[in-house]
């Protein structure tokens, strides 16, 4: 009888990821701030994904940048696909333990000149990609 070990945190590692690479720069998180807002935030998101095998989970991750200006969004996106590119092959210390990144591919975008309803005062771009994370 084949098992499968429960997927370690998809979402919670790209957020570690692109915290420590934006460190004071932008708020990083999943959900959006209050309305006392940061200068530049990101939101993370898991939009799908799955288990590709036994031995890794494939987890489709949206990434938000927001700022005040074009320059700003474009930028924390580039280095946000650079964090996540330059993961790859390395283990990332979670609040949750370690989890190893196989790689971050299949990605799309940046996008910009795509503006949050309710956030109108702020520049957002956005891409997405796939997170693939060793399962067991």
């Amino acid at each position: 009888m084949l098992i499968y070990p429960t997927p370690k945190p998809a979402l919670l590692t790209a957020i570690t990821i692109l915290d420590v690479a934006f460190g004071e720069y932008a708020f990083v998180s999943a959900k959006l701030p209050g309305k006392v807002r940061p200068d530049r935030f990101i939101r993370v998101t898991r939009v799908g994904g799955g288990l590709e095998n036994i031995a890794s989970d494939s987890a489709r991750i949206l990434i938000e940048c927001f700022a005040k200006n074009v320059g700003q969004c474009e930028a924390m996106c580039n280095t946000a696909r650079t964090a996540l590119r330059n993961a790859a092959g390395t283990n990332v210390a979670t609040t949750e333990g370690a989890v190893f990144v196989r790689s971050w591919g299949r990605e799309e975008g940046p996008v910009g000149n795509f503006p949050h309803p309710e956030i109108l005062d702020y520049d957002r771009w956005q891409l997405h990609g796939f997170l693939l994370l060793k399962s067991n």
